[in-house]
């Protein structure tokens, strides 16, 4: 299956630096009915969004089980093993190509065996509170005041003669929100909330709104790069809000997954791939407008599409199943022209099972080259 495609180099003149973010229970909550936080609160994202490639990720998960978006993400693999020894992965190509491969997460490194895990998925080097946000941080985790000037900073440092990839995933906004009460700032009218889910909200939204401003600023820093970025932010899964969905309930929002709104509800958040003007001039590309909404597992081909690369076998196989059937999802639905199903088309099923064979062989077969 794999040997009907030719496995392609990134063109030497467009390889421009990588700076991919996963960030943490982070959603724009302005979309949900009954809520409308403060204006400072997404008003980065919505101006973002504008100068970007955007769209949806239909995740797996719900308010925790963070890595199953991060190991999609650098994998492309709908399906996820243990991961306990060298596997095949994005970060691999990246080498392959000449990058730096590299990341960082402001917690522990034990936590889901990232410190093994990573370096089986091909990354030289991952920075952690252990081996690096320690002496910035009072606390047992390394907050976004620290993680995104940190993330500048290792930027600053790279081998400047080699292009560089980063992947890194934050740790604030994580849940629970506290619901005892509220900050010095108010980000929404309580609207006819109960007073604990209020709390929990505009603790969660106080946390979200100065994400989204440290992000901005990161890109921000980017604009004027004589060198070439392109950065990748997304959400890994919708937030905790409460014992029992109880402030989703309270603000009436459907989360339902066996309708389609629902399903969406639950499952979706967002993502955006930004390029500064270096980056959009060295691949001849826009890289603005609206993205599909698609599984973690095809955000890395969206964007090698965006910069007009085509990739190796595996990923030129995966795009011609998200071409036609952009979401796959672990409770065993996708999507196929535009309608959520659990019965593909026959064309579809076939790609889907080319492609599910691909990977369960990738998985187990590790290639060096």
């Amino acid at each position: 299956m794999l040997a009907r495609y030719q496995s392609e180099d990134i063109p030497a003149e467009q390889k421009v630096n990588i700076v991919s973010i996963m960030l943490e229970a982070y959603d724009d909550f302005s979309l949900l009915p009954g809520v409308n936080p403060a204006p400072d609160v997404y008003a980065p994202l919505h101006e973002l969004q504008k100068e970007s490639y955007h769209g949806r990720l239909l995740t797996n998960i719900f308010a925790g089980g963070t890595v199953q978006t991060e190991w999609a993400f650098l994998t492309g693999y709908a399906r996820l093993g243990s991961f306990r020894s060298n596997t095949n992965s994005f970060p691999r190509y990246f080498a392959s190509q000449g990058y730096t491969v590299t990341g960082a997460h402001p917690s522990t490194e034990w936590f889901y065996n990232r410190s093994n895990i990573n370096r089986y998925l091909g990354f030289e080097d991952y920075k952690f509170l252990e081996n690096y946000f320690q002496p910035f941080t009072q606390e047992q985790v390394a907050y976004d005041d620290v993680f995104f000037p940190q993330l500048r900073a290792l930027y600053e440092q790279r081998d400047s003669t080699k292009p560089y990839f980063n992947f890194s995933v934050s740790y604030q906004n994580h849940g629970p929100y506290w619901k005892g009460g509220t900050g010095n700032k108010q980000y929404l009218s309580r609207d006819g909330l109960s007073k604990e889910s209020y709390f929990i909200l505009n603790n969660y939204l106080s946390g979200i709104a100065d994400t989204t401003a440290r992000f901005a600023a990161l890109i921000d820093s980017f604009r004027k790069d004589d060198a070439p970025v392109v950065v990748v932010l997304f959400g890994d899964h919708k937030p905790w809000m409460g014992d029992g969905n109880s402030v989703y309930k309270e603000l009436g929002f459907n989360l339902d997954t066996t309708t389609p709104e629902g399903f969406q509800n639950y499952y979706s958040t967002p993502y955006l791939i930004w390029a500064n003007d270096a980056a959009k001039q060295q691949l001849g590309r826009d890289l603005t407008g609206e993205g599909p909404t698609i599984s973690p597992c095809f955000l890395m081909d969206v964007l090698f599409e965006q910069c007009g690369w085509q990739g190796n076998a595996f990923l030129q196989l995966e795009r011609e199943l998200r071409e036609a059937v952009p979401v796959v999802h672990t409770s065993g639905r996708f999507s196929e022209n535009g309608t959520l199903t659990d019965t593909l088309s026959e064309q579809a099923a076939a790609l889907y099972h080319d492609f599910d064979a691909v990977q369960y062989y990738l998985r187990k077969n590790f290639s060096p080259n």
